[in-house]
């Protein structure tokens, strides 16, 4: 698998408080990597290494496979476009003034891409308004347009739907997936929508205290989450051997306590339990949501 960016054993520490702990990362390219974890684990701090606001105590890091100790990382990080906290738009410019404005800091020699950029996010008809009268979910998309500017490879969102009512947070969703798909724009997406999240995320990251203590697809994900049968028993081990005579898969959880991963129906499995010697209690509908799997992994409150 080919990685954008990757960190080695990434620390930095700001006297006694250590922010980001051996950090190991890796975000697939191409991958919309949904960056999970509480206020204060470090998401922000990993960023802002990743744009170069800040500098590691120690370890390093590799984007689109230039060290970070390497002369040509500033040109890589040219191939980065970024939305931190609010985006950065001129309130009294219009969008197409904007992104000109944006051309003119990154050097670029021509206002070309502009009117397809705007057309891209959904902004090319918003003519002479201002972005101080645009919606919140517009300014969003703005930002992103900013972003856009100079044609990155790369794109972070720091909670981009934070804010937005239901039909902005679905026209950003689409955005991404947009980007994603036509232009394949690998992102690193930070929020705590977690159910937002899942609906766009092809690979997750999730960060407790300045580690990442897990890394997956969203296929991987998904079984984590999928819908199961909850089965009390009086001998999970009993029930092992009458799910593998059956061919069902299953997970035990504790010595009375299974996960069954099939629509069975109790009338069709209590001979076979009955013959095996062991007694069923209960049998219900189970599915982990990604918040519940996210507070297993990492614990503590939902304050993502």
């Amino acid at each position: 698998m080919e990685y954008i960016f990757t960190t080695n054993n990434l620390e930095k520490k700001y006297g006694n408080f250590t922010a980001l702990n051996g950090i190991n990362m890796k975000v697939p390219k191409g991958s919309i990597y949904g960056f999970v974890g509480k206020n204060g684990a470090g998401k922000t701090t990993l960023i802002r290494h990743l744009c170069g606001l800040q500098h590691q105590t120690s370890g390093s890091f590799e984007l689109m496979g230039v060290k970070d100790s390497d002369k040509d990382i500033s040109k890589a990080r040219r191939r980065i476009g970024a939305v931190v906290e609010s985006p950065a738009i001129y309130k009294d410019m219009t969008a197409k003034d904007n992104l000109k404005q944006q051309y003119l800091t990154l050097g670029l020699p021509s206002f070309d891409g502009i009117d397809e950029i705007l057309e891209l996010v959904g902004l090319s008809d918003t003519g002479k308004k201002k972005a101080g009268k645009f919606s919140l979910g517009m300014r969003q998309r703005l930002g992103i347009a900013i972003a856009l500017c100079g044609n990155p490879d790369l794109l972070i969102l720091d909670e981009p739907t934070n804010g937005l009512d239901p039909q902005g947070i679905i026209e950003i969703r689409e955005l991404i997936i947009k980007l994603n798909r036509e232009k394949g724009i690998t992102f690193i997406i930070s929020s705590h929508i977690l159910d937002e999240l899942s609906r766009i995320a092809t690979y997750y990251g999730f960060i407790d205290k300045g580690r990442i203590v897990k890394e997956m697809s969203a296929a991987e994900l998904e079984k984590e989450c999928r819908k199961s049968i909850r089965m009390k028993v009086s001998d999970t081990k009993v029930l092992a051997g009458v799910m593998d005579k059956l061919g069902i898969e299953y997970t035990i959880i504790d010595d009375n306590t299974a996960d069954i991963f099939s629509e069975v129906a109790f009338s069709k499995i209590a001979k076979d339990f009955e013959d095996a010697g062991c007694t069923i209690y209960t049998m219900d509908e189970h599915e982990e949501s990604l918040e519940a799997f996210y507070l297993s992994l990492l614990g503590g409150t939902k304050n993502a």
